[in-house]
């Protein structure tokens, strides 16, 4: 599959703490969630920046017709060319992600992180009425995504 470049960004070579400094600084609010999600043992960070080629996709762009789980979402996704995102990808395109449409809400599609509740998440980035946040939503393994959900995923080197 040709897919699209939707955003090429520096992610990596920040700690978690220097990644949690910067989104309590930013233009933008951070559930508590989310940030519970970064304080995770599971939230890994890369020790060298690189560049990063992300893509934009609905989950009909997979050819699915009916609602997928999460892992028949990824594992189609993956053999199509993407891969997940890291951890570190969510915070890193919220920051640099500053003209969300209002009312858009995509999922960073990356192995689930789970939080004080007991459930797996993944990042979300959503702008409501009350502008832009870096949040969280529960993606269990066999969670059903509606077709015109959106997800953000890399762009294997071998696609690109």
């Amino acid at each position: 599959m040709n897919w699209s470049i939707w955003k090429t960004l520096q992610s990596g070579g920040k700690d978690v703490n220097q990644l949690i400094r910067e989104n309590n600084q930013a233009n933008y609010k951070i559930s508590s969630w989310a940030l519970g999600m970064m304080e995770q043992k599971d939230f890994t960070t890369s020790p060298n920046s690189q560049d990063v080629n992300f893509v934009k996709i609905k989950v009909r762009d997979l050819g699915f017709t009916e609602m997928p789980t999460t892992d028949e979402h990824y594992a189609r996704a993956q053999a199509q060319g993407l891969e997940l995102c890291l951890p570190e990808d969510g915070p890193t395109l919220r920051a640099n992600y500053l003209n969300q449409p209002k009312g858009e809400a995509i999922w960073m599609a990356m192995k689930q992180i789970t939080v004080s509740d007991g459930y797996p998440s993944v990042f979300e980035l959503d702008r409501g009425d009350d502008g832009l946040w870096l949040d969280d939503s529960i993606a269990l393994p066999g969670r059903r995504w509606f077709l015109d959900d959106g997800f953000v995923f890399r762009l294997s080197k071998k696609s690109s």
